[in-house]
């Protein structure tokens, strides 16, 4: 196993949410119990990015750890940020979010742990870089006659349709045309890095794989057709390049604006690279005016440093990052599901006429099988439920209890939501719309304790933003805020957060659904959801 594991947070408390759940797996032996597990924050103040994130957990590791640190091998598992595309794992972290998978039920940090074992035995000491959201298959094949370089940076590369490649990093490999594509590992140059290029600078700069008439056989009996690139995931880095990144961390002392752990290091290598990418900033969520020159102070730092590739031919990169992604492999990815033993009835309790008192649940979450012909079709997860619920097979629960029947309606995503008879709520079914994402969270008020059902489309956009005058044209289930407010008989002042800072260049505030006051706190988590669904209908 890895000599440690580091995960880092965006923040302080984030940190102790983290560390919450942490020690809560520990408890119930989930984890190695030899394993140390350090969670490392970002500091306060500007976003830093993954590259940052990394610089701050070497400095860390440095300071525990000495020189000790240059004979560990080591997972990063960056896992900051707020999943503002994916919010049903907003407040646990995407590094917690559930697998379809296990008795108990499998996380996310569970699965990292496991696909990224069998390369401790293959690498030296260094640092293995992975994110929390993404997930690896792959077959290593039988052949033993490659090695992964003890120096420099070496990555992983997958097969990828050209479509792919528009929006990940593209591996420019040197003599492309001659890879060996039914071998399930090779290890080749890279000349240079692509970030989310066009399909016009992928052809200019060698990136495609050659082939007469566009059809690709790779190992396993995978087939592919049409333009075809390798994409990036996981990275791995020697003592070399540790000692390199510790003294750039030293020379920029405090960071103050966004670094990417894929964008700034991984340019800066390969044969061809150049410093152009310094001056694009089209992916940076805040300017800053240190960006330009930590970029340069970066490149300087690793220009010339190798990057070698481990091309593996069976492999498929799979992103979990938006709910659109969460419904598209859990539900509709037969072969997704299939290479990672994934189910749709995992470690829940269903029941005929399930009342909230606690003899009526069984005392460990042991799946309860599903009848016959049951009317669910979707991924239901860690949840209680009534038999006669219906559960479309494009849908997601999780986490909830319902002691009344519940219809759940195509292409939604229900996290940490309930419904009890004893709040005083006497339906006799419930229906969740189509196309809607809802998740109950508590929250603390001046003192009290709400919960908060908060809900939009699925094909809201949360990052999204506009100026504040132009606040009732922002796009919100299926129409816009203006619509939702005035359907609600709420004047748009209400839902205006009341402190905001005012940007730096004096332009006009914005504003996007992540920040904005649109939904009610309730007392119960029962009354919460009510609102929340009265809310929809009158939208």
């Amino acid at each position: 196993m890895w000599d440690a594991v580091v995960i880092t947070t965006a923040d302080e408390v984030q940190k102790e949410a983290f560390r919450l759940q942490v020690d809560d797996k520990i408890a119930r032996k989930e984890l190695p119990l030899d394993l140390p597990i350090h969670l490392v924050s970002d500091p306060p103040g500007f976003k830093i990015g993954n590259g940052g994130s990394t610089l701050v957990a070497l400095e860390f590791l440095n300071n525990l750890y000495g020189e000790k640190i240059f004979q560990m091998k080591i997972l990063l598992i960056h896992a900051g940020g707020w999943s503002q595309r994916m919010p049903n794992a907003t407040i646990l972290g995407k590094i917690f979010s559930a697998v379809p998978h296990g008795q108990p039920i499998y996380q996310m940090l569970d699965l990292k742990l496991a696909l990224y074992w069998p390369f401790v035995s293959i690498i030296a000491p260094g640092i293995f870089l992975v994110c929390a959201d993404d997930i690896l298959v792959y077959d290593l094949g039988e052949e033993n006659d490659w090695s992964v370089p003890a120096r420099g940076f070496t990555a992983l590369a997958h097969p990828s349709p050209i479509s792919i490649g528009r929006t990940h990093g593209v591996y420019v490999i040197d003599e492309v045309e001659k890879l060996d594509t039914k071998k399930h590992v090779l290890v080749a140059n890279c000349l240079e890095v692509l970030q989310k290029p066009s399909d016009e600078k992928m052809k200019e700069r060698g990136a495609l794989l050659k082939s007469d008439d566009n059809h690709f056989e790779f190992a396993d009996g995978i087939c592919m057709d049409g333009d075809i690139v390798y994409t990036d995931s996981s990275y791995y880095f020697g003592v070399d390049v540790m000692r390199k990144l510790l003294k750039l961390k030293q020379t920029l002392g405090s960071i103050s604006c966004e670094i990417d752990a894929y964008g700034d290091f991984l340019q800066a290598l390969g044969q061809r690279s150049s410093d152009a990418y310094i001056f694009n900033t089209s992916n940076i969520s805040q300017m800053t005016s240190e960006l330009i020159q930590v970029r340069k102070q970066a490149f300087d730092a690793l220009q010339k440093t190798n990057l070698s590739l481990i091309i593996m031919n069976a492999s498929r990169f799979i992103h979990i990052g938006t709910t659109k992604e969460l419904i598209h492999h859990f539900c509709q990815d037969k072969d997704f599901q299939y290479q990672l033993a994934l189910e749709k009835n995992v470690f829940n309790c269903w029941g005929e006429n399930l009342e909230t008192e606690k003899k009526h649940i069984p005392d460990s979450h042991t799946d309860v099988a599903l009848p016959a012909g049951s009317l669910s079709k979707g991924c239901v997860m860690h949840s209680v439920l009534p038999r006669s619920s219906s559960v479309a097979e494009n849908c997601i629960v999780e986490y909830c209890h319902f002691d009344i029947p519940v219809v759940f309606r195509d292409g939604s995503i229900i996290s940490n939501c309930q419904w009890l008879k004893c709040d005083g709520q006497c339906r006799e079914t419930l229906v969740v719309p189509e196309n809607i994402f809802l998740h109950t969270v508590s929250v603390l008020l001046e003192g009290a304790s709400y919960f908060v059902t908060i809900f939009f489309a699925i094909s809201d956009n949360l990052k999204t933003s506009v100026p504040q005058s132009k606040l009732a044209s922002l796009p919100f289930l299926h129409k816009t805020v203006g619509f939702a407010l005035q359907q609600w008989q709420l004047p748009e002042r209400v839902v205006i957060p009341e402190v905001s800072k005012v940007s730096d260049d004096h332009s006009e505030v914005k504003r996007s659904l992540w920040t904005l006051k649109l939904y009610p706190g309730a007392t119960s988590m029962t009354e919460s959801l009510q609102m929340a669904l009265e809310m929809i209908q009158c939208a």
